[in-house]
């Protein structure tokens, strides 16, 4: 083998060894074996409910990776839930207050734990191997779950409408009630001819009534419209100058054809006498008191 044959192998050989450097430098700085190498601290995060988180999940603050999850979930010695044991990246301070929440990216994402600060300047630092209390954001076995509880309510509640309907057939809706039903039917049927064949006997009561109004009306109208008359005649009698107003005006004129009728009455026309003014005079004398006294 020449010289040329070895330079160019040389060259392809370190050409090589830089490419693979390169690679494995990108690899631990931007992949998880490049972690391996960062000072962390421990925060253990206990959760009522930890499905779908697993070892070496990550741990986000405002979408940044601030560590990792260290080790899979394991129940909790006292009390309820799981316990998660969390590798947080040495340079990252959490504030004290902040939540710790199992969330997935998507629907049906990988899950993680999203860490939330509170407003305003921090009060203080979670301390190293602290023990916190976190929670769970909603996901899709959770819905699927809530759904499970929701079909079985509706389950429930369809079989309580089913129990009541075959109550009300069976009850309610009997042949026997179905008879009483069609009788009420028909008595209200019957009830209701007989009312109207009222009302129009009731019209015809009406009709007449209002013709008896009608005519009770007029004859007051024919009453009222006499009376005028009369008040009129009796009027025109006293205050005129005829022969009926003398008559009603003068007493003495009224007494004297009193008399004449009586002669006329009494005499006829050929033996007419003045007897009626006797009779007057006496009349007179012997209704005149009399006079008594002595001396």
């Amino acid at each position: 083998m020449n010289r040329h044959e070895r330079g160019l192998e040389f060259k392809v050989g370190a050409f090589v060894f830089v490419g693979l450097s390169v690679l494995a430098a990108l690899v631990v700085q931007f992949g998880r074996l490049g972690e391996g190498f960062k000072k962390t601290y421990l925060i253990t995060v206990r959760f009522a409910d930890a499905s779908g988180l697993l070892k070496r999940s990550d741990v986000l603050l405002a979408g940044a990776k601030i560590g990792r999850v260290a080790d899979g979930p394991h129940l909790v010695k006292e009390g309820q839930g799981v316990a998660v044991p969390l590798r947080i990246f040495d340079f990252v301070k959490i504030p004290v207050g902040s939540k710790f929440m199992v969330g997935s990216s998507g629907l049906l994402g990988d899950r993680f734990v999203s860490v939330s600060t509170p407003p305003g300047p921090p009060s203080g630092y979670i301390a190293k191997n602290a023990f916190i209390d976190g929670a769970r954001e909603t996901g899709i076995d959770d819905l699927t779950r809530e759904g499970g509880n929701l079909v079985n309510d509706l389950r429930g509640a369809v079989q309580n409408i089913n129990t009541a309907v075959t109550r009300l057939n069976q009850e309610a809706l009997s042949p026997d009630n179905m008879e009483n039903l069609k009788a009420s039917i028909e008595h209200l049927n019957d009830a209701t001819g007989s009312l109207a064949e009222s009302s129009k006997k009731l019209d015809g009561v009406i009709e007449k009534a209002d013709s008896a109004m009608g005519s009770a009306k007029r004859a007051a109208d024919d009453l009222q419209s006499a009376m005028v008359d009369a008040r009129k005649l009796f009027k025109s009698a006293t205050e005129g100058k005829g022969l009926l107003a003398l008559l009603l005006t003068n007493q003495e004129l009224a007494n004297d054809l009193r008399a004449l009728i009586s002669n006329l009455r009494a005499h006829g026309v050929l033996f007419y006498r003045d007897s009626a003014a006797k009779i007057d005079m006496k009349a007179r004398e012997q209704t005149k008191p009399r006079q008594t006294g002595g001396r």
